[in-house]
């Protein structure tokens, strides 16, 4: 089983939440307005540096984690440099 932290800025986190139901997966927790700095700047939601980031995770198997990062993957070539997204894929050990 993998988790999969999915970092994108907050004006595409409805587009990311699509991208996780059309490959069917019902199971993900969504942090919404998050600030932070990172490789698109800093967004820390204060005029000098504007917007939030969602933070959204899941387990899934290891061939639906694939498939979620290549789909992820083509829609971040599709954002601006701004708006890309970021996806860490760990390994899940234990799960209750």
């Amino acid at each position: 089983m993998k988790l999969l932290l999915i970092i994108c800025s907050g004006e595409r986190s409805a587009d990311v939440q699509k991208i996780i139901d059309a490959h069917e997966v019902h199971t993900f927790t969504e942090l919404d307005g998050l600030r932070g700095s990172g490789a698109t700047g800093r967004h820390l939601g204060t005029r000098a540096y504007p917007g939030a980031v969602s933070l959204l995770f899941t387990a899934v198997s290891e061939d639906k984690a694939a498939e979620l990062i290549s789909a992820l993957r083509d829609f971040s070539e599709q954002c601006s440099e701004g708006e890309g997204i970021r996806v860490f894929e760990m390994d899940v050990t234990a799960a209750i």
